[in-house]
């Protein structure tokens, strides 16, 4: 058989108003044309669908039949359309990101507020893990896109754009208050107990990439598993360890400690993966994050961290 969506179409409004006549009206349509179409259908599936009397259209069982299952097939046609409509309008729709902790707190919570409030009806989940995780996630599509910190690699068809910068401070506490004095040399600073995060997140690679662009090895007596947990363990006098600059709620009782050479400047960047596009609401969050951060759409620029 072959029967198109015009004819299935069709046979519902007759059915559901019992006349050619009415379905035409809705459709668009002559009345001839509808009655050439359902005869055509008749004619395909071998089966008498209408009964035609004085009073209008009256279905067979067959006729009764089919009308059942169409029925159905276009209430989940009209929810759908719906619900494209709502999505659209940004009405309802869902997004869910991955993103790291440094992330969440440079870039995704100061956004998050307003378009909560802007657009309400938008349900959001956030896993928080490790960058090496996050972007494991989005590889999966377990995540629509992935806000994560530098260092990293990607490779097709995950593409990676800087969204900011941020700096790291060195802190220690009063117990190390020797190191107030100047600024200190890294191979001097070896001899302290350092403080990062866990091996295999893209903190903990950025501090080892540090200390061995100067030739050293960078072992730190503690590994914590979150970046929230570093600050505390530095007022507690248990080490040193870099602190993202905006996550320092107070330096009452910590040394900033100056270095004779800083480390390089990170990027929080939004790294998506071209073989899954993003939802109207996630495109919508993205525009938001990137206003909010002075980068704006540029189809020939934008994505400059190119997989490799």
């Amino acid at each position: 058989m072959n029967i198109t969506y015009d004819y299935y179409r069709i046979f519902y409004y007759v059915a559901k108003y019992g006349s050619f006549t009415k379905a035409a009206e809705i459709i668009g349509n002559s009345q001839p044309n509808i009655t050439r179409a359902m005869n055509n259908l008749e004619s395909q599936t071998g089966l008498k669908l209408f009964i035609r009397n004085k009073r209008g259209i009256v279905l067979t069982p067959e006729g009764e039949q089919l009308f059942e299952h169409i029925k159905v097939a276009f209430f989940h046609i009209y929810q759908a359309e719906e619900e494209m409509k709502n999505q659209s309008s940004m009405a309802s729709g869902s997004i869910v990101i991955g993103v790291s902790e440094i992330a969440l707190h440079e870039v995704l919570l100061p956004v998050l507020s307003g378009f909560n409030k802007k657009y309400p009806d938008i349900k959001i989940q956030i896993t928080n893990q490790s960058t090496p995780i996050t972007l494991e996630a989005l590889r999966l599509s377990q995540v629509q896109f992935a806000l994560v910190t530098t260092p990293f690699d990607i490779k097709k068809p995950m593409k990676s754009i800087p969204i900011k910068e941020f700096d790291e401070l060195l802190m220690a506490s009063e117990n190390f208050r020797e190191l107030k004095k100047g600024k200190q040399s890294l191979i001097e600073l070896v001899k302290y107990p350092w403080i990062s995060l866990l091996p295999g997140t893209a903190t903990r690679t950025y501090h080892e990439d540090f200390f061995a662009d100067n030739s050293l090895d960078f072992e730190p007596q503690m590994s914590v598993a979150t970046t929230d947990q570093v600050l505390p363990m530095i007022k507690a006098g248990l080490g040193i360890g870099f602190v993202p600059e905006n996550m320092m709620e107070s330096t009452d009782g910590l040394i900033n400690v100056k270095l004779d050479k800083e480390p390089k400047r990170r990027s929080v960047c939004l790294v998506t993966n071209e073989e899954h596009p993003l939802s109207v609401a996630s495109l919508k969050l993205l525009e938001v994050i990137k206003g909010m951060n002075g980068i704006y759409s540029n189809d020939n620029k934008e994505w400059e961290m190119q997989d490799k």
